[in-house]
């Protein structure tokens, strides 16, 4: 039977296998939302209790590539991770000791990549909607300020939620359900997928949900050999992704925003299963 903790995660118990490396996926969209904040201070020295040695921890994320390192370098991480709802795998160069096939080199790491090209994306967008004479106002036709104001984020956070490299957001002028019913079905005709968002779209190429989990989860078996993982959601997850994990922390939605209870989870789940030690190694 799951278990939950007094400040409302809730753990799901179904491993008695020890011995093994740990691999928590976390999802942190409802969670790390305000790095610049001195709660990811607290968060990061919460982290460093994790024995490093064997477990990890990727972010799985919307955000771009620019803003998970700047996540991590918040946090003291250095981890592989999932930018843009599964576009690319990104992995420090030299975390596994041998090849990535069908990687490509981008600022000390290693992308697989299974999104479509930016650039390529941002055209089609705009030329789909302009073919249905639908407006919209893309990122790429604002402004850092702009985009600063809109989302409610610092100048730096915009910068880099500015820096995308597989999907495109957007806002309709006339937010009408039928246009973006058409517009979206219209997506699908040149391969891709949009996303409804709060204050903005998303679209991007059709990428499985899971597989730049599956894809990291078999490079760690690779290179670890058995595996636990972990998955860290929150209450409209994809299920999919759940079913690939040993184990599942799900946040409520009412702690989404705190992000020391998030790292003191993370801890005390990976402290909790059998066969762990609770000495730390540096990330």
């Amino acid at each position: 039977m799951p278990s939950i903790r007094p400040d409302g995660y809730r753990h799901s118990r179904s491993v008695s296998n020890s011995g093994c490396s740990i691999v928590v996926f976390s999802d942190v969209d409802g969670v790390l939302r305000a790095p610049h904040t001195d709660a990811f201070i607290t968060a990061a020295a919460a982290l460093k209790q994790l024995p490093f040695d064997n477990t990890a921890l990727v972010l799985c994320s919307a955000k771009t590539r620019a803003e998970l390192e700047f996540v991590q370098q918040r946090l003291a991480i250095r981890q592989p991770f999932i930018c843009e709802n599964g576009a690319a795998v990104i992995i420090p160069n030299g975390y596994f000791d041998f090849h990535l096939a069908n990687s490509r080199a981008v600022a000390g790491c290693q992308a697989v990549e299974f999104g479509r090209p930016y650039a390529d994306v941002a055209d089609l967008l705009h030329r789909t909607a302009n073919r249905l004479r639908i407006e919209l106002i893309a990122f790429s036709d604002m402004s850092i300020d702009e985009v600063a104001r809109e989302c409610g984020l610092p100048l730096l956070q915009a910068r880099l939620a500015k820096l995308r490299d597989y999907e495109e957001l957007f806002r309709l002028v006339d937010p009408s359900p039928s246009a973006r019913v058409r517009l979206f079905k219209a997506f699908e005709g040149v391969d891709l997928r949009g996303r409804e968002g709060s204050r903005f779209d998303r679209v991007g190429a059709p990428i499985a949900g899971a597989v730049g989990v599956d894809l990291l989860a078999s490079l760690y078996r690779r290179g670890r050999g058995d595996v636990i993982s972990v998955g860290v959601t929150g209450p409209r997850s994809d299920d999919t992704l759940l079913k690939l994990m040993n184990r599942v922390i799900t946040i409520p939605a009412d702690a989404s925003t705190d992000v020391v209870h998030w790292a003191e989870s993370i801890v005390d789940c990976v402290n909790e299963l059998p066969g762990q030690h609770r000495t730390s190694v540096p990330a």
